[in-house]
């Protein structure tokens, strides 16, 4: 009878006492699964690229003046010589292309006012950019020379405020105007010098070289 209660004891075990390995398969639960890494794309699958007709570029900002053989009128308006592309009008003066500089055997540009409205221009075969105008001075003996300078966008004068400049008695004065101010985003195809005979009625004659557009 003992024998047969024990075996009966061991029957009757529950369940929740069979080794672990007899255990049913725990629920999963979700994960999330890590990010695909993104594909790779090889040249051939890439867009092609966007032809300049579809998309526009800023066309190469154009040189200050000429260069060279360009056609475009040379950055030295006058040096020596009249540069090319550039010609001298005058008003009331007598102008010598290459006059020679007292005591010297330099060339330059000789100026010499003749009435009270004494001007001298160059005047460009067209119009170039720039952002400064240089240039020297030879100032008339016994007063010196006082110009008022300007720049127009065409052949004609224009209508703004000049610059004045005021050379010494037969010295060089160097000047560096800039075209940011005197002409503000207009290009260049004249540059006035115009004689201020009102400021100084003495003007005699004068030197001018170096004239370049930068």
């Amino acid at each position: 009878m003992l024998a047969v209660a024990i075996g009966l004891v061991t029957v009757g075990v529950p369940p929740l006492l069979l080794p672990r390995d007899h255990d049913p398969a725990p629920t999963a639960l979700p994960t999330t699964s890590p990010p695909a890494a993104p594909p790779t794309v090889s040249p051939s699958s890439q867009s092609p690229p966007v032809s300049p007709a579809a998309s526009p570029t800023a066309s190469p900002a154009a040189p200050p003046c000429g260069t060279g053989g360009s056609a475009r009128p040379s950055c030295t308006v006058y040096g020596a010589a009249v540069g090319t592309g550039w010609t001298v009008q005058s008003v009331g003066v007598k102008v010598v292309t290459n006059g020679v500089v007292p005591g010297t055997d330099q060339v330059a540009l000789r100026v010499e006012p003749k009435e009270k409205t004494a001007a001298v221009a160059l005047v460009a075969a067209g119009p170039v950019t720039a952002t400064r105008l240089t240039l020297r001075v030879y100032g008339g003996r016994v007063h010196g020379t006082v110009l008022r300078v300007t720049v127009s966008a065409t052949t004609q004068p224009s209508g703004v405020p000049p610059v004045v400049l005021t050379a010494p008695v037969d010295v060089w004065t160097p000047f560096e105007l800039d075209l940011r101010e005197l002409a503000p985003g207009r290009p260049v195809r004249r540059i006035d010098l115009v004689v201020a005979t009102d400021m100084l009625p003495n003007a005699y004659r004068f030197f001018v070289d170096d004239l370049q557009l930068r």
